[in-house]
């Protein structure tokens, strides 16, 4: 096997092929990519058994070939290799040579025969979603997780399933910790199938995802089947294995319509959030609410760091409503806000402060509430 290729071409697919490729499991080569060189390109591929990822990109090829090679040492040769075209030659007994001239390495493959087999997964009835609504939907996936009642199991993934708001459908994302929720709605063109009615997707392959959805791209295709979540764009796809499982029902803590709309300017809360926040600890994470006409009030009181006391001036009026909730979880959804404005709805003491813009309810956070003792 021999071939080269540009630095260019491949190095930022290797860096971000890390996160998979660096998962610890129970097959040690999957800390490997391997790479299959015909004709005119080389074909990458990260397989940690839950995520996988596949690029087809161009190169010399001059003898075609299949290679298992260590993923980290590869991706920190050829980001420190000095010149731009650099050539692989596999030589006797799996050895692998990289460059030629002044600089050299010989470096060990595997046995590209224990590398993981890559799904195959034909005819996926994709969808076109716009990119900025699927890094949405990784940023909302952030929320830690939840314990499933079904198998009595920590899971660490996000629903993902098709709804209908105002007539359309749309692709909707949830993710809880059953101590906050955040939901997204995304518009797509195509004829969604997610092979039933609902999935579950983990979080860490939705991160990896995540790190594939450049600036510069407008649309992605996604889809699902054969209990994968596949996304491709042009060379590159990524396969991510769904969960199995339940998921909480989320819509019973979802209701706004009969809390009360208070609104306040997002960037001016955030900070006060940040503010609040510093005094909190592991053993002390709450911050107390207390809203009262035209008035928000919000203190903490620390017993080992101290106590501090924050005054806003909202839109509020009736009955006094004094609540406790974690700055932090306030401040993890409105950075997933865009407007300048946002709503926190509430009702009463003991209910959860829900977060919405106040053009539409394409973007959801509900917080719940902390019991005051």
């Amino acid at each position: 096997m021999k071939f080269s290729f540009n630095k260019k071409d491949i190095l930022e697919v290797l860096a971000k092929i890390q996160g998979i490729t660096g998962r610890k499991t129970n097959l040690k080569i999957t800390s490997d990519i391997l790479i299959k060189a015909v004709e005119s390109t080389i074909t990458i591929t990260a397989n940690d058994l839950e995520t996988v990822f596949t690029g087809t990109y161009e190169a010399q090829v001059d003898t075609p070939g299949l290679l298992s090679i260590n993923s980290k040492k590869f991706f920190e040769i050829i980001r420190e290799y000095p010149n731009e075209n650099i050539s692989i030659n596999e030589v006797e007994n799996r050895w692998v040579e990289i460059g030629s001239g002044d600089s050299v390495y010989h470096i060990v493959s595997s046995d590209y025969e224990n590398f993981p087999e890559t799904p195959v997964i034909e005819n996926v009835n994709f969808i076109e979603i716009a990119a900025k609504d699927l890094k949405k939907m990784v940023a909302v996936s952030s929320v830690v997780g939840y314990l499933s009642e079904e198998k009595r199991t920590y899971v660490l993934g996000s629903l993902i399933e098709k709804a209908v708001v105002d007539g359309e459908e749309v692709l909707r994302i949830v993710s809880t910790d059953s101590r906050r929720l955040h939901c997204f709605d995304a518009p797509f063109t195509g004829d969604l199938d997610l092979g039933s009615s609902r999935v579950i997707i983990p979080k860490k392959g939705l991160v990896e995802l995540g790190k594939f959805i450049d600036s510069d791209i407008e649309t992605i295709n996604v889809g699902a089947k054969d209990n994968h979540f596949v996304s491709q764009r042009a060379n590159e796809s990524i396969m991510i294995k769904l969960l199995e499982g339940d998921y909480p029902d989320y819509r019973l803590v979802m209701n706004f319509e009969e809390m009360i709309p208070i609104e306040v300017d997002r960037a001016m809360f955030l900070t006060l959030m940040k503010r609040v926040s510093i005094l909190t600890s592991e053993d002390y994470k709450s911050v107390i609410f207390n809203f009262t006409e035209n008035n928000l009030t919000v203190t903490i009181t620390n017993p080992e760091i101290g106590e501090s006391k924050e005054q806003l001036m909202v839109g509020f009026s009736g009955e006094e409503i004094k609540s406790a909730f974690n700055p932090r979880y306030f401040m993890d959804a409105l950075n997933l806000f865009e407007d300048e404005i946002v709503t926190l709805n509430i009702k009463d003491s003991k209910s959860p402060c829900i977060v919405k813009s106040m053009k539409n309810n394409n973007l959801i956070c509900v917080i719940m509430s902390i019991h005051i003792s």
